[in-house]
């Protein structure tokens, strides 16, 4: 019976041959509907369009993440194909490929009768031209008609494409398994090797991944690979394409173990927030005009995507975060964003949420949610407005509280303000920064405007809505750490503003940049101003709040942040070549830190903290560079300032001369000091600009 079932496998097969040859001998006969797509033989075919993943690479040019919808390919041309590649291949898969025609006879007839004999049909003896028809144009289903289709197809390619061009599209589009499509994958997938760093060895692996890429897998059945590789460098060698000295040479080499395909896990927060900028803004239209269009091109487009991240830098930051912050079980952790100032390159980037995950909230750049108050690191805006509007850093305002102020249109009212520590009296602006006192603040951002904060803040490079009221001056209002990186980047750039940004170029599969980010910057603040502001910003690091942040050797600058019942925690520093942005919290929300490691969180605390564990790491083999000095001759002399508050406020009327008194550093544990400025002349600005609306409150 089983004889009798052969014998009509094979009178069937070889009519269908018989007539199939036919068929290719004389086109004029090949219009049988039945098994053929409409046209002829020679009507041009489309090959479906490989699907090539995005890849992203680091500052560095280190590969940080690849698309995975489509499976892992990396393009190449042929010309980068090494001959002992293309020869193990070819050897392998298909000998005769360039003598042949669009199907080899031969090679089906010798597929048949190995088929038959198993009592099966339609197996084997695919040319190259036929897999890439397979692969590209048809179904991978099994029957007489789409095997008819495949090779009727076959002979319409090679009447487009010469063997070289199929033979190239076919290294690029056949599955080598372990997700790796295409010879440039399998290289890198398995040896973590350019194709053309490949040994003939390692070429006779690959081409035999091609037949079997399950049942050759070097990393689940290495006895059946490395048996099978071996055979394929002995079909070298009777095909003249290797010597037989170096095949028993090649025998030896070991087999792979570990796999070297790119992860296939979620995005890091730096490169989900590129691809977030990629769908949504403007700049990427040459990706595609809508967000939908964007994503598919990253899927399938094979775009080489370089980013601003330094990946050092990251491993820095995210060692920092997790040495600095105690162990709360995930409830309070730190968002860092950290900038070139001189360019806006955003080089680092801890999201603050890491129990999300992919598309969950990101504390620093405010994506998937809101901002958080600033709290006193929002001074730092309120000086540069100060020093705008020509007020000078030995200017005296009184910082005693609690202080109250009753504000037209503006409830509740009065607004009462409460310093985090009492004892204070009058001081310079220089002292009020540095111990970060907020009575003076909401009293010189009253005096001055606070519309005046909110001009500057926007100057500055914040986007996140701001309501001109009083708390404004003690930073009540949301923002987000990369916010906050760009503003104190404009100081750190001696007042020029580049808006931050986080790739640097885009190039496309054929190597031509479709996007290159222009850096140039943007002049906001004077020179002179930024130089003064620096110097009081120096003195919160070297006798104020931000102690914890000073690096022994180098000029820091930056200003702490604490909000009520101490919900966040801020500080946010630069030196010269480098801003730094920390926050800390809890990201579900305004949770009171009282109590976390054992101590209240101020931004002297472990925000600062983080931020000099991870400057000092960043910054080490840098030049210890200095902030330019500003002209003292053009810093206006010292002059009380009257402040406009309500009935029952403490104001202390001008003398001649007074003595600035501080009470105990709220951030950094540091006993305050005392100094004397002579006042030249008192004064009063203009009333503020406000809204009606109910203010909230920061606290230093």
């Amino acid at each position: 019976m089983r004889v009798v079932s052969k014998l009509i496998l094979t009178v069937i097969f070889g009519g269908l041959l018989l007539g199939l040859g036919s068929l290719l001998l004389f086109p004029a006969f090949s219009n049988l509907t039945l098994f053929l797509e409409p046209g002829t033989l020679s009507a041009p075919i489309q090959l479906r369009a490989l699907a090539y993943p995005s890849r992203f690479y680091d500052a560095q040019g280190k590969m940080l993440y690849v698309m995975q919808t489509n499976g892992y390919r990396v393009p190449v041309t042929l010309s980068q194909i090494p001959q002992n590649v293309v020869n193990a291949v070819l050897d392998v898969e298909d000998h005769t490929f360039y003598q042949h025609g669009p199907i080899d006879l031969k090679s089906i007839a010798r597929a048949f009768s190995a088929d038959v004999s198993g009592g099966q049909i339609l197996e084997g003896g695919s040319t190259i031209t036929q897999q890439l028809v397979k692969n590209t144009v048809l179904s991978p289903q099994r029957t007489i008609a789409r095997k008819i289709q495949e090779a009727v197809d076959s002979y319409r390619i090679e009447g487009q494409l010469s063997k070289s061009q199929i033979l190239e599209k076919y290294l690029n589009t056949v599955y080598f398994g372990d997700g790796a499509y295409g010879i440039g994958a399998a290289a890198k997938t398995y040896f973590n090797l350019s194709v053309g760093q490949l040994t003939t060895a390692q070429a006779a692996l690959l081409a035999i991944l091609i037949e079997d890429p399950s049942g050759n897998d070097p990393f689940l059945h290495p006895q059946n690979a490395l048996a099978r590789r071996n055979t394929a460098l002995d079909q070298m060698v009777q095909y003249n394409d290797l010597a037989q000295s170096q095949a028993n040479r090649d025998k030896l080499e070991p087999l792979p173990t570990v796999s070297y395909r790119p992860s296939t896990a979620a995005p890091s927060a730096f490169v989900q927030e590129v691809i977030n900028r990629i769908l949504t803004e403007p700049k990427y239209s040459a990706l595609g005009s809508t967000s939908s269009q964007r994503l598919q091109a990253l899927n399938s487009d094979g775009f080489d995507i370089y980013t601003t991240l330094n990946s050092k830098y990251q491993s820095e930051a995210e060692a920092a975060v997790k040495k600095i912050v105690p162990n709360t079980n995930g409830k309070f952790t730190a968002a860092l964003v950290s900038m070139d100032p001189a360019n806006g390159a955003v080089e680092a980037l801890v999201s603050g949420n890491p129990s999300k995950g992919f598309g969950g909230y990101d504390v620093a750049t405010g994506r998937g949610g809101t901002g958080r108050q600033a709290g006193s690191s929002f001074k730092a805006i309120v000086l540069a407005a100060l020093l705008q509007q020509g007020y000078s850093p030995n200017d005296i305002i009184d910082g005693t509280g609690p202080c109250q102020f009753v504000i037209p249109n503006v409830h509740p009212s009065p607004y009462i303000v409460h310093n985090a520590e009492p004892g204070y009296g009058l001081m310079t602006i220089t002292k009020a920064t540095a111990d970060s006192v907020n009575c003076a603040y909401v009293r010189l951002g009253v005096n001055m405007g606070d519309q005046n904060i909110v001009n500057m803040a926007r100057i500055m490079g914040v986007t996140s809505p701001l309501i001109a009221v009083p708390s404004l001056a003690i930073g009540s209002e949301d923002v987000t750490p990369l916010e906050m990186a760009g503003v104190y980047s404009v100081l750190a750039n001696g007042g020029i503003r580049h808006s931050p940004y986080f790739v640097s170029k885009v190039v496309d599969l054929q190597g031509k940049t479709v996007l290159q980010t222009q850096t140039k910057g943007t002049r906001v603040l004077s020179a002179q101003n930024v130089a003064v502001e620096n110097q009081v910003l120096q003195d919160v690091v070297q006798y104020g709040t931000g102690t914890a942040a000073a690096i022994p050797g180098r000029e820091v600058a930056g200003k702490t942040g604490t909000t009520d019942n101490f919900t966040d925690g801020w500080f946010n520093g630069f030196t010269p070549q480098l801003e730094t942005a920390v926050w800390m919290g809890d990201p579900a929300g305004s949770v009171p830190m009282f109590d976390v490691g054992g101590i209240p969180v101020y931004g002297g605390t472990y925000p600062a903290e983080i931020w000099h564990a991870y400057m000092s790491q960043a910054l080490a083999g840098l030049p210890a560079l200095t902030f330019p000095q500003p002209n003292s001759a053009l810093i206006p002399q010292g002059k009380f300032i009257v402040p406009i508050d309500s009935p029952g406020s403490i104001v202390v009327p001008p003398t001649s001369s007074t003595t600035t008194t501080s009470g105990p550093d709220t951030g950094s544990g540091s006993s305050g000091t005392s100094s004397s400025t002579t006042i030249a002349s008192t004064t009063t600005s203009s009333a503020p600009t406000t809204t009606n609306v109910v203010p909230r409150r920061g606290a230093g």
